[in-house]
Parts: structure tokens; sequence; C-alpha cells
């Protein structure tokens, strides 16, 4: 991929406004800063992971995966096939999540879904402040 730091930094930033969890509350009620991006296509998973080791650069062993697959898909060969396209060895790979078709007119996709985690409220609030930089601050209702 042939894009200049800047150019890379606008399209990961667009792509996390858009596809990454925002900050949230967890079970125990405490704030969840993780950095984490989920989707089913190759290009996105490894252009989302080119901005977050160029521009973010949180150490690699931060870097992990999870794969959602439904029943009729191979995981070991979907786990190969998503570390030859991340880089990240399987190790890295947490539980996969085993999801139930939704109906018979619903066809998955073949590839499973991957999310792209790494735990770190520094890292998060890099990004936050990248957006903000790029788009300006989020607007509430109510300020509209």
């Amino acid at each position: 991929m042939g894009l200049s730091n800047k150019n890379l930094k606008l399209i990961g930033a667009s792509l996390y406004l858009c596809e990454g969890i925002k900050a949230r509350v967890d079970n125990r009620g405490q704030k969840n800063f993780s950095v984490e991006f989920t989707n089913k296509d190759p290009r996105m998973i490894r252009l989302f992971l080119n901005f977050l080791r160029k521009i973010v650069k949180p150490d690699e062993e931060r870097i992990k995966a999870q794969l959602f697959i439904y029943p009729d898909h191979k995981e070991e060969e979907l786990i190969e096939f998503w570390s030859k396209i991340t880089k990240i060895p399987f190790r890295r790979f947490t539980k996969t999540i085993l999801l139930r078709q939704k109906n018979v007119r619903y066809k998955p996709n073949p590839l499973g879904t991957l999310k792209i985690r790494c735990h770190s409220k520094d890292h998060f609030l890099k990004i936050q402040n990248m957006i903000e930089e790029i788009f300006g601050k989020e607007k509430k209702w109510k300020d509209v």
C-alpha cells in the first residue's frame, strides 16, 4: 500500500469512526477503552492494521484477533487465512465466537468476520484525538 502517513491517518481515523468500538462501560461498571475494529473484508482489515501499526504504533504483542463464524465454517482454515492476512500469529487469536445462522436465506460471509483488538487506553484516546482533529468534536442531539 503506497499511502502517505497523512492519507493513512485520514483513512484509518475514518475507518475507526465508522467501524470501530467507542468507549463503553463493561459489565463490572468500568470504562473500557480498547481499540476494536471489526470487519469481514480482508482489505479493510489489512488497511486498518496498517494504520494501527504505522500511525498508532502499539506494541505488536498487544494486537489480538478474534474470529466470528457460523457452524458451517472451518475454524482452523479461517484462522490460518486471517493469520496470513493480518500477520498475527495463531497464539494471539482469542476464543472464536460461534454464531447461529439467522435464517435459511441469509448467506454468511465464507471468510467469517474478524475483530482486531488492542487493549490500550492511550492508543484508544490517540485515535479519538485524530478523529476530532479531522472531523471536529462529536455533536450531541441537544447541541444541534
